[in-house]
């Protein structure tokens, strides 16, 4: 399976509102225009957005089409108070959607291709996740998470060039690589900032089927964990720092012992997840054979849980298949079945939180790889709450939902289209 700013949209928050559709963005402010430069590396800066739609009631929910004729789009996000929507391409590119449509020349070419470090030979390899640094307007930097030729997942470090729409190649810094055994499957995909301005970073339990090294379920180990880290330190010969709160932090570090990294394990494949703004983490995490699951993490929850792969799937015991001791370990608020419900590999969302649709504000929206379907419900009671919000032209083959700086959400898919989740009456 290939996992695989737009402004606000004058006519998806009023008056136009047919489905599946591709229109200009438009962007409120000149986009590209010098703003004030600031910092050392003082460059031009696109204005910030600012939601110029008028807010529109309802909950009944589609999506138009923004831009197409990607190479299997798998993330979109936004630089902090940034103007513009950077789109992943697996092959290893990221593109950038601004007022005038989907830029023609990628921000950032990692393609092996074009010499680039990025191995998207497996289906589930590529170029899987970026993040910008909460400094992004000042210090330029950003991350992301790729596959290589060797299937060690890797972070590194760029920086843009004086032109914001491009970003320097040569810039790269290597700061985290965690090796992956023969398998190419597995790899997770999101990478983070989370309110504590600290880097996190969720890694697959290493390929093949059921774990059976155990990886995700052993501490001394990098792979189907949650890490957490700081990119603006450095701990010993870390490339990173370690922060004082982490719950192995002041681990020996040896090669039995549990990684200062790690924040939470027994994940088997978290490959799409979240931070709301109130600091709630929300992980999907992809099944094995049976169950998908969601996990809702509130703020302030401590670090070192085992959220239980695989011992078990969802709430069900895998190994051994009854009988397994399920004691320490948090079990997900939200369960799908794979027979009969058609389930096959979650992909988690994001809160809504734009003000666009007043209706959705607070809802969490979430599908499946294998689904025409978009599901969603309320992160303060989840399993009361979840439904199919069923949106009419909900995409085939869905690879990420996620927000741009001001809480607007838009949709991925394999079909090559981004698209903006809209709502109405």
């Amino acid at each position: 399976m290939r996992l695989a700013w737009l402004a606000i949209l004058a006519a998806a928050c009023g008056s136009k509102q047919n489905g599946d559709t591709i229109d200009a963005p438009v962007i409120d402010g000149a986009v590209g225009q010098p703003d004030a430069q600031v910092g050392p590396d003082a460059k031009p800066l696109p204005d910030a957005q600012v939601a110029t739609c008028t807010p529109k009631s309802g909950t009944k929910i589609t999506t138009q089409t923004i831009a197409q004729g990607l190479s299997s789009p798998v993330w979109i996000t936004s630089p902090p108070g940034d103007a513009r929507l950077f789109v992943l391409e697996q092959t290893g590119r990221i593109r950038i959607i601004d007022g005038n449509g989907l830029v023609a020349t990628p921000f950032l070419d990692l393609t092996s291709d074009m010499g680039g470090p990025v191995n998207d030979t497996g289906n589930e390899q590529g170029l899987l996740g970026l993040a910008f640094h909460p400094q992004y307007a000042q210090n330029g930097k950003f991350y992301v998470q790729y596959t290589r030729a060797d299937n060690a997942a890797v972070l590194a470090e760029y920086k843009v060039t004086a032109d914001p729409n491009v970003a320097d190649k040569n810039s790269a810094r290597v700061v985290l690589v965690v090796p992956h055994p023969s398998q190419s499957n597995h790899n997770s995909g999101t990478i983070m900032f989370g309110p504590d301005h600290m880097l996190w970073f969720s890694t697959g339990d290493g390929g093949s089927g059921g774990d059976p090294p155990n990886n995700a379920q052993q501490t001394s180990h990098l792979l189907g964990k949650m890490l957490r880290i700081d990119v603006d330190t450095r701990t010993g010969s870390k490339e990173y720092g370690i922060p004082n709160d982490n719950p192995f932090a002041n681990s020996a570090d040896g090669a039995d012992d549990p990684r200062p990294e790690v924040w939470s394990y027994g994940w088997r494949n978290p490959y799409r997840w979240d931070f709301d703004s109130n600091g709630d983490q929300i992980v999907a995490d992809v099944g094995q054979n049976l169950y998908e699951e969601v996990d809702v993490i509130p703020a302030g929850t401590p670090g070192g849980k085992n959220y239980g792969w695989h011992v078990v799937e969802g709430t069900h015991c895998y190994n051994p298949s009854s009988g397994c001791d399920t004691s320490g370990k948090e079990l997900p608020q939200i369960e799908k079945n794979h027979t009969p419900d058609g389930w096959c590999a979650i992909i988690g969302g994001s809160v809504y939180r734009g003000s666009c649709f007043p209706d959705l504000v607070g809802t969490y929206l979430y599908t499946d790889n294998c689904l025409h379907q978009l599901w969603t419900f309320d992160p303060k009671n989840p399993a009361a709450t979840d439904k199919n919000a069923a949106p009419a032209a909900f995409p085939n083959g869905p690879t990420s939902i996620h927000t741009d700086a001001i809480g607007e959400l838009y949709v991925t898919a394999r079909d090559g289209t981004v698209r903006h989740i809209i709502a109405g009456p």
